[in-house]
């Protein structure tokens, strides 16, 4: 298994800067979304061939790979209009990581209430399916992966839904980035080696990347951040699941505070060999 982490999370800085710094704190991994990560980018309308090859220097500079290409657009977005726009820039998108030779590129799904009907969840997945069939069609075209991320707050919220999807767009291009938190909830968060469980059963040999982030539940009785000294997302079952089954999947570190990132390598690190 490979330890990186989330570039942007150092924030936005000049691009040497960045890298300077996170190969400095011992990654050589990370998930770029350059118009979040690199200084004077503000979309990807902004990024042209100058910079991918300065990008490209930087890597072989730092010894930096780039597991994921980061891509935050809304796939499965109510507004089929809307969502097309989002699709396009998706689909620009994986021409930039593919030149830097990501080993996916990667994207959430859309924002949607935990109390939405399921009429309105189901019209959205549809949205969703149609989305991710065109960026895989491309994928399988130029040679990429394309990672999705379930997440219990948008419209791929549970392992069943995401096999759906993965059943409904049959690629081998298409695979799943998989963060525990990020499908965990006040309600379930007790519940979340049985979640796990079923990761691993629906789409455990489809999985290409994990985040990881701390949580825990609050006096309040609401999930909150925390670090990893606190947090009580069961991160030794996913390692330990991962390392036997896929151990060629990146683990990437999700809000990390720099100040702390040599500590929290190191606390991977274990979690990986131990």
């Amino acid at each position: 298994m490979y330890i990186g982490l989330r570039a942007h999370d150092y924030g936005k800085q000049p691009l040497e800067d960045l890298f300077s710094k996170i190969s400095g704190d011992g990654f050589h991994a990370i998930q770029l979304a350059i118009p979040k990560a690199i200084e004077g980018v503000n979309s990807l309308d902004d990024v042209d061939e100058a910079l991918l090859q300065d990008i490209k220097a930087a890597m072989e500079k730092y010894d930096i790979a780039i597991p994921v290409f980061g891509c935050y657009v809304e796939l499965g977005h109510r507004d089929p209009e809307v969502r097309q726009q989002h699709v396009n820039r998706f689909l620009k998108g994986m021409d930039f990581a593919k030149f830097l030779g990501a080993r996916c590129i990667g994207s959430e799904t859309t924002n949607f209430p935990l109390d939405g009907s399921e009429e309105e969840r189901r019209e959205a997945f549809e949205g969703l399916v149609d989305s991710v069939k065109q960026i895989v069609k491309k994928g399988e075209e130029i040679g990429l992966d394309v990672a999705i991320e379930p997440v219990a707050r948008h419209t791929l919220n549970t392992p069943s839904l995401a096999k759906e999807l993965l059943e409904r767009v049959p690629s081998d291009r298409l695979k799943i980035i998989l963060d525990l938190v990020n499908l965990l909830t006040k309600d379930n968060i007790a519940r979340q080696d049985e979640i796990l469980d079923e990761c691993f059963e629906m789409f455990g040999d489809k999985i290409w990347a994990l985040h990881m982030k701390g949580i825990k539940l609050g006096a309040d009785g609401e999930l909150e951040k925390a670090d990893f000294a606190t947090n009580e997302a069961n991160f030794k079952k996913v390692m330990d699941w991962t390392k036997v089954n896929m151990p060629e999947t990146t683990v990437l570190r999700e809000e990390i505070k720099p100040e702390e990132a040599r500590a929290d390598y190191a606390y991977m690190k274990s979690l990986i060999e131990n």
